[in-house]
């Protein structure tokens, strides 16, 4: 630990951060939702112990949210499956993983203390964890400075890192390094992730860093094996086109395409599936189509969308996105004309190609896809439209460009297998 890092943290960066979220949980319920969280940890991980007489190892796995959860969920339950006694914790920064985040493998799951040395060291004291897992990123300093001054084994896995990002810039990549040093493994995604982490940390050999590949792509792949037999390949689909995850700024470039598709195509038919389908945006997508003449109708279950015959759909819940796509025979995914792309494996392994806007490139999936052939970047509303059409028009260019998005995820399994064996001998 560097007693620099160590100080200008605690004194100054973590105390401007916290008052921050304070500030922000006034206007957010979701942030005042994790801050209630974090005030329970300890007491949660109390009555934890307090029911239950724990002899085997715990592993404390830490995801961000959701998403990240997603990476650790088949090596948590890999591990559980090699030895049953195996203790899983998973701790989460946001609602969205600790609400949502489901598996019969973790043993405990609650927010992350507060990373003031007192409490982390308290925590760590209760649970004596032999070893603490970071998934991608999220990474804490006082957790992490605490969990080495305690010989607590630490890894971060599904690791991965940017040229282009901040953390390369003189004193952040400073306090970086310093960090990630305190580290003993670390599992990167790709090959250029760990000549990348190597740049940043240097050529010492702790941590030990290796390229073990991405958990997620085994997490979509087993969720989907039923589907992958049972269901009909594309050619056999309805022409329904998904728009998976969209956002507003998805939705001004994608509706007046979709519209001239739907005039050219006659049998087209729309499932559009917001990122966040709360009222306002349900509302503002509904209204867009309609001033085209259209009527479309708000949906919010699956079996309901799977019997309609409306032309638009507009899906007005969360929760089985990923069953969808075994609907369609493309996919758009959202957030390329704003924050970044949503998740492409799932409408991959549906063999849907998938079309996505410019900003994709913090994701590495994303560039694979399109080495491959299964997926096409756009540009405004009227690359959108052309994408589609070429798609529609040429069936062995839309079958092709499918069995390559399938590829994606057939290519990349068996990641979590080789994390599991790092996590258990490393």
């Amino acid at each position: 630990m560097n007693i620099f890092w160590f100080i200008l943290y605690n004194g100054v960066l973590y105390p401007i951060l916290i008052c921050l979220v304070l500030i922000a949980s006034i206007f957010s319920p979701k942030i005042r939702e994790g801050l209630k969280g974090r005030f329970q940890t300890y007491e949660r991980i109390k009555l934890f112990f307090k029911e239950k007489h724990i002899s085997d190892d715990i592993y404390w796995f830490h995801a961000a949210s959701l998403g990240e959860f997603y990476q650790i969920k088949p090596v948590i339950e890999g591990m559980k499956k090699i030895k049953k006694g195996n203790v899983m914790f998973v701790s989460f920064s946001s609602p969205s993983g600790m609400n949502y985040a489901l598996s019969d493998a973790v043993d405990l799951k609650f927010y992350l203390p507060f990373d003031f040395p007192w409490t982390i060291q308290k925590v760590l004291n209760f649970v004596k964890p032999k070893k603490v897992i970071f998934s991608t990123y999220d990474i804490w300093p006082n957790f992490v400075w605490s969990c080495k001054a305690k010989n607590i084994h630490l890894n971060v896995m599904s690791a991965k890192i940017d040229d282009r990002s901040t953390k390369f810039r003189s004193i952040v990549m400073n306090f970086y390094k310093n960090l990630y040093k305190t580290f003993d493994t670390i599992y990167t995604i790709t090959e250029q992730d760990k000549l990348s982490f190597e740049k940043m940390i240097g050529s010492k050999s702790k941590p030990i860093i290796s390229s073990l590949g991405n958990p997620r792509f085994d997490k979509i792949y087993n969720d989907s094996k039923e589907f992958i037999d049972s269901k009909p390949s594309i050619h056999n689909r309805e022409p329904i086109i998904l728009i998976g995850s969209s956002h507003y700024e998805d939705d001004l470039n994608l509706i007046p395409a979709l519209i001239n598709l739907m005039i050219d195509y006659p049998k087209l038919r729309i499932i559009h599936a917001p990122h966040e389908p709360n009222n306002k945006h349900l509302k503002n997508i509904k209204d867009n189509y309609s001033k085209f003449g259209h009527d479309p109708v708000i949906l919010r279950d699956l079996n309901s969308i799977e019997s309609s015959i409306n032309k638009i759909i507009i899906v007005g819940e969360v929760g089985f996105l990923s069953k969808l796509y075994w609907l369609s025979i493309i996919t758009y995914i959202g957030g390329g004309f704003s924050s970044g792309i949503h998740n492409i494996m799932e409408p991959a392994v549906a063999s849907n190609p998938v079309i996505f806007g410019p900003k994709y490139h913090k994701f590495y999936e994303a560039d694979l896809v399109l080495k491959l052939g299964g997926g096409f970047c756009v540009s405004d509303s009227n690359s959108i439209e052309t994408t589609f059409k070429k798609l529609l028009s040429d069936q062995l260019l839309l079958e092709k460009s499918g069995e390559a998005s399938l590829n994606l995820v057939l290519n990349n399994i068996g990641s979590s297998e080789k994390i599991i064996n790092g996590i258990l001998w490393d």
